[in-house]
């Protein structure tokens, strides 16, 4: 039985995608602050937009697991507002970009050795700004359209520079990814475009009302959206290499500007700073 753990899964696509997964076999440990998972899957309650919160997610997944199959990166929400967390961090920033960066540094000595990650997140679908690399806490000024176009950027950087940042890891246990070794690994950035997943609620007032309006005429449903990344997790061949690029489950080049090596190791320096000053 393959074990998949699911960020964000106990709404949304996540919630869809850990139905589907369940459906077909798989163990699955779903992360979020709800109270309840989706039928089959296991629960596990963490605020991951804290450090203390996504440390504590890592800890009981390694207590209740083996040795980790599929690892889905989805948390996330919009916030109309800065809004800042407990650790003194923008949320949008905290949540999307730094919990996913600090649960897999956690995790990463418990994935098999062929696991895969995949990182629901921007692979260039979403303009704007970027990243912001003189002002990430949004201290200065706060935008939510340039927050999730931060966000975007800088999902994409943590995949496109996990393998060098892990190229090495023979000091991790018996089991750990491919034992001295990340090459055996598998990193999916996938953007699923426009989905009817309630983000108007997140929005409020009559803007969210709109959105959702819209979303439930053009975007795609949940389940929809879930079985173009469920062939990711099932299936090794679904994934071309190390890396795998998909918009809406077209494969896209791993050479794209967004996807730069150089700033991604500098994004990494930045959150392992950040998470040791602050854990």
């Amino acid at each position: 039985m393959a074990t998949t753990v699911i960020t964000g899964g106990t709404n949304g696509i996540g919630a869809a995608l850990a139905g589907r997964l369940v459906q077909a076999g798989h163990r699955v440990l779903v992360v979020g602050r709800s109270a309840a998972a989706p039928a089959g899957a296991e629960l596990v309650q963490a605020d991951l937009s804290t450090l203390a919160g996504t440390a504590q997610a890592a800890d009981e997944i390694a207590e209740r697991t083996s040795g980790i199959d599929g690892l889905v990166l989805g948390a996330g929400r919009f916030n109309r507002r800065r809004t800042l967390t407990p650790d003194g961090l923008e949320q949008t920033f905290a949540l999307h970009v730094v919990s996913r960066y600090l649960l897999t540094d956690l995790l990463v000595s418990r994935l098999t050795s062929d696991a895969v990650m995949v990182s629901l997140c921007g692979v260039a679908g979403l303009g704007g700004p970027g990243i912001r690399w003189d002002d990430l806490n949004f201290g200065k000024s706060y935008r939510p359209f340039a927050a999730v176009s931060q966000v975007a950027r800088a999902s994409d950087l943590l995949g496109a520079g996990f393998h060098d940042r892990y190229a090495s890891v023979a000091d991790q246990p018996a089991g750990s990814a491919a034992r001295g070794s990340a090459g055996g690994l598998r990193y999916v950035l996938h953007n699923p475009m426009f989905v009817d997943s309630g983000l108007g609620r997140q929005v409020g007032g009559m803007a969210g009302k709109a959105l959702d309006g819209v979303a439930r005429v053009l975007g795609q449903p949940t389940d929809k959206a879930a079985a173009l990344v469920e062939p990711f997790v099932r299936d090794a061949g679904a994934t071309v290499g190390p890396l795998t690029v998909s918009r809406r489950g077209v494969l896209l080049g791993v050479d794209r500007p967004e996807l730069d090596r150089t700033a991604a190791a500098r994004l990494y320096g930045v959150l392992e700073t950040l998470t040791v000053a602050n854990r």
